[in-house]
C-alpha cells in the first residue's frame, strides 16, 4: 500500500507542470549550479560530469532571463541575513570548483546577457599549485578509454580487474585517501599532471579571479583541497571552511565570502556550522547541493544543472531539470506530512 501510493505521489509530481510547482511549493528563489562549460573535451573533468555545449548553456541563460529575475549574492546574503525581499522569480547561479573555462568561456556569456554568478574555488588549486584528485583520475580514465591496453600496465596495481570498464569503474571509485595510489597509476600510464597543470592551466589564477570581482562577480570558497568534510574532526572541518574564505578574502577584499560544500553538507552539524560562521562574521552563506529542500536558515540548497537526465529533447535541460527538483522536494515534504500525522 505504501510503496503504491509513493508511486501515485510520484505520477501525479510528473504530471504537474513546472509553471504551477512555484505556487504549490513556495520558495524565496532559486539556485542553480554548474561546474564545466565548453566546447573542448576538457579531459581532466569529462569523466566526472557531463561537460556543458556553449551553446547549451546560452540557451539556459537566456531561460533564466526569459523566466525568472537574475539575483547576485549581496542580495542572497541581505535577504537570509536581514530579511530583505528578493524580487518575484528570483534565481541565483553559481558554479564550483573554479575550473579556467569560468574565465575563458563562462564569464564573456555572463558579461554579454548580464547575469550574476558566485564563483566557488578550492584555494589549493588557484594559480595552478595542485591538482583534484579527481581531476587526476579523469585523465587516466582518457587514457585507459582511448588505449584499452594501457589497461594492462595496472595488471599489479589493479589485478582482479579483467576489463577496461571495470578498470575504469575501479578508478572513479578511489578517494582522496587514495592519492598516493592514484600518483602511482599516474606514473604507470603516463599521465604527467604536473606537466599538465604547467601546460594547460586548468584552474583560475589569481588574476584571473581579482578581474572577475573587478567586473562584479562574487568569488566564494570550496575549501582549500576539496575533501568530503562529513567524517572529519571539528577543528579540521573548521579549517578547511575558514582558511579558504580566508585566502578569497585576501585575493579579492571582499568583505564577506560565501561558502560551498564540496560532495554535500550530509552529516555535518548544524550547530558546529553556525558556532564556526559567528566566531568568523567573513564566512558568508553556504551552499549545499540539495535541491530545492529547506535546511538551517544560513545554508543555501542549490539545484544540479548538469545532473544527467533522460536524452535531450531539446538545447538546454534546464526545465527539466528544475521540474525533477520540485517534483522531489513535493513528494518528500508529503511523506514528511504523513508521517508527522501519523505521530
Amino acid at each position: 500500500m505504501k510503496t503504491l501510493f509513493i508511486k501515485t505521489l510520484e505520477f501525479i509530481a510528473r504530471l504537474l507542470p513546472l509553471n504551477l510547482y512555484p505556487f504549490v511549493l513556495r520558495r524565496s528563489h532559486v539556485d542553480i549550479f554548474y561546474h564545466a562549460v565548453s566546447d573542448e573535451p576538457m579531459e581532466f573533468a569529462r569523466w566526472l560530469y557531463p561537460v556543458v555545449p556553449v551553446a547549451r548553456f546560452a540557451a539556459a541563460l537566456d531561460y533564466i532571463r526569459a523566466h525568472y529575475t537574475p539575483v547576485d549574492y549581496p542580495q542572497l546574503h541581505v535577504h537570509y541575513t536581514q530579511g530583505q525581499q528578493l524580487p518575484s522569480n528570483a534565481a541565483h547561479l553559481s558554479f564550483d570548483d573554479g575550473f579556467g573555462e569560468c574565465y575563458s568561456v563562462v564569464r564573456p556569456l555572463l558579461l554579454e546577457k548580464k547575469i550574476p554568478c558566485t564563483f566557488f574555488v578550492a584555494t589549493d588549486w588557484v594559480d595552478n599549485q595542485a591538482m583534484f584528485y579527481r581531476n587526476k583520475i579523469s585523465l587516466c580514465v582518457e587514457r585507459l578509454h582511448g588505449e584499452p591496453s594501457e589497461r594492462e600496465k595496472l595488471a599489479g596495481l589493479i589485478s582482479d580487474v579483467t576489463t577496461s570498464d571495470a578498470a575504469i569503474q575501479w578508478l572513479k571509485g578511489l578517494r582522496l585517501s587514495d592519492e598516493a595510489l592514484i600518483n602511482e597509476i599516474c606514473r604507470v600510464l603516463g599521465v604527467d599532471w604536473q606537466s599538465f597543470l604547467r601546460e594547460v592551466r586548468p584552474y583560475l589564477t589569481r588574476e584571473q579571479i581579482r578581474q572577475m570581482h573587478t567586473e562584479g562577480f562574487v568569488i566564494g570558497a570550496h575549501t582549500k583541497s576539496h575533501p568530503k568534510l562529513r567524517g572529519l574532526d571539528a577543528a579540521e572541518i573548521e579549517a578547511q571552511i575558514v582558511d579558504s574564505c580566508r585566502i578569497v578574502q585576501e585575493i579579492t577584499g571582499q568583505e564577506i565570502v560565501p561558502f560551498s560544500f564540496p560532495h554535500s553538507a550530509f552529516g555535518i552539524s548544524r550547530p558546529l556550522l553556525a558556532d564556526i560562521r559567528s566566531r568568523h562574521p567573513f564566512v558568508g552563506l553556504l551552499f549545499d547541493t540539495k535541491g530545492l529542500h529547506r535546511d538551517v536558515d544560513f545554508i543555501v540548497n542549490r539545484v544540479w544543472a548538469e545532473r544527467p537526465l533522460t536524452p535531450a529533447r531539446s538545447l538546454h535541460l534546464l526545465p527539466e531539470v528544475l521540474h525533477n527538483a520540485y517534483q522531489e522536494v513535493w513528494v518528500d515534504e508529503i511523506m514528511e506530512m504523513g508521517r508527522k500525522l501519523r505521530r
